[in-house]
Formats: C-alpha cells, sequence, structure tokens
C-alpha cells in the first residue's frame, strides 16, 4: 500500500531571547581520539577547530563556482531534500565536483573516527572454519548547503531518519558506539552565528529513544 507524506510544517522560529543552557564542546583538531570519542559518547556531537584551513575552504569555494550559485526548485517531485528549505542551495555528489573536500574526507582524524566508530569487524563459521571478516565505512552522502536569506529553521531531527534506524532504550544495557549507523562530518564554509543558520544540536540526544523528542528549548548552536 502507498503512502502519502504530507509537507511538512514550517516550524516557528527560535525566540531571539532564548539563552541555551548548554553548548557543543569545542576543542583543537589536534586533540587525542579517545578524547574526541569520550565527547562524542557523551555528547554526539564536537567541534573540532582547525580541522580545514582557510586556504582549503577558499579552494573549495572555487571548486564549486558554477553550481553553488543555481537556485534549487524544491518543487520538482522527488526531491530527496524535503527537510531543508527551498531557499537553501544544495551542491550534491560534492567529493566529485571538488577535490579538496574528497582530499578532506581522507583528514587523518576524520578517518581515524569513521574507523573506530562505524568498522565492524566479524566472523563467519562454514563448517567449522572460522572467517574473519570487515565491513568498512561507506561514503553515503556528500553535498554543500548555502541557506538563503529568510530560509526558516529545519524541523529538529536525526539525521539516521534516512537509514530508518529505530532507536529504543534498554535501562540495563548502556549505549555505545556499536549502535550508531552514520558518522557525520559539516564543515563551516563561513564564520557561522546563530543568526545565519549556525546548526542546532541537542548534546546527549543520540542516547534517547524514539519516544522522547527534542525541543526548541533544549537546542544549542554550533556557532556564535
Amino acid at each position: 500500500m502507498a503512502i502519502t507524506r504530507l509537507p511538512l510544517p514550517t516550524p516557528a522560529p527560535i525566540d531571539p531571547s532564548y539563552q541555551p543552557q548548554t553548548s557543543v564542546a569545542t576543542v583543537p583538531s589536534s586533540t587525542p581520539i579517545e578524547y574526541i570519542l569520550a565527547i562524542l559518547e557523551r555528547d554526539g556531537g564536537v567541534i573540532l577547530q582547525d580541522l580545514v584551513s582557510p586556504d582549503e575552504i577558499s579552494a573549495i569555494d572555487q571548486e564549486l563556482q558554477g553550481w553553488n550559485q543555481t537556485p534549487r526548485d524544491a518543487t520538482v517531485q522527488g526531491d530527496a531534500f524535503t527537510t531543508i528549505p527551498a531557499q537553501t542551495v544544495l551542491v550534491p555528489g560534492l567529493v566529485g565536483k571538488s577535490k579538496t573536500v574528497a582530499q578532506i574526507c581522507e583528514h587523518p582524524v576524520l578517518e581515524e573516527l569513521r574507523q573506530r566508530i562505524l568498522r565492524d569487524d566479524f566472523v563467519l563459521y562454514r563448517e567449522g572454519n572460522a572467517e574473519p571478516n570487515t565491513l568498512d565505512p561507506l561514503l553515503s552522502l556528500s553535498l554543500s548547503m548555502n541557506i538563503g536569506s529568510g530560509a526558516p529553521r529545519q524541523l529538529l531531527h536525526r539525521d539516521d531518519n534516512v537509514h530508518h534506524i529505530r532507536h529504543t532504550r534498554n535501562p540495563f544495557v548502556p549505549w555505545s558506539f556499536a549502535q550508531v549507523s552514520q558518522f557525520g562530518c559539516l564543515i563551516a564554509g563561513c564564520e557561522v552565528t546563530r543568526q545565519n543558520g549556525a546548526t542546532m544540536f541537542v548534546p546527549g540526544s543520540h542516547k534517547w529513544d524514539d519516544e522522547r523528542w527534542a525541543t526548541p528549548e533544549e537546542v544549542c548552536f554550533a556557532g556564535n
């Protein structure tokens, strides 16, 4: 049976007087991996300072000229990014359009985090013979987002919704990275502020089940 997807409502803006009670932990990108992993385990996100240089940001901007000025027609049937406002210009397939982005994807810090969080080592048994196997992480999405003037905020959501992940919580089983299906990395291409569209973040919400929804009163901002 086909399911009709209704258009998502436009959420109300967050009151400018709202002051977050939490913040996104910020550490240098040279911080030991174990410490970064500990923050990710606790909060679900972290800001790594100086992971990407200003020269790399400039190179990406140059490489994307011709793509990042193209308006998006979000009314097209089958638009895959229904949660992203129409005013936001999207450039998909980023690693194929920017060699700098492709190089950043191989940054040693990102590679180590991917391996530690997503790599799956297991053993297959064939008539008593043990066969070690490894599933390495795969790149599933690379795109840039240029938030246009007048764009409303997005509804609070979990990005692993695209993998149809269901979240349950067993109080007797502690949360672990084994429950994680994806590792996302956002690179700020400009000075990011609350006013120009900084990512909203709810520390610790990665450990919630699907019955626990985030609310605007719980967010903090990945920017000034």
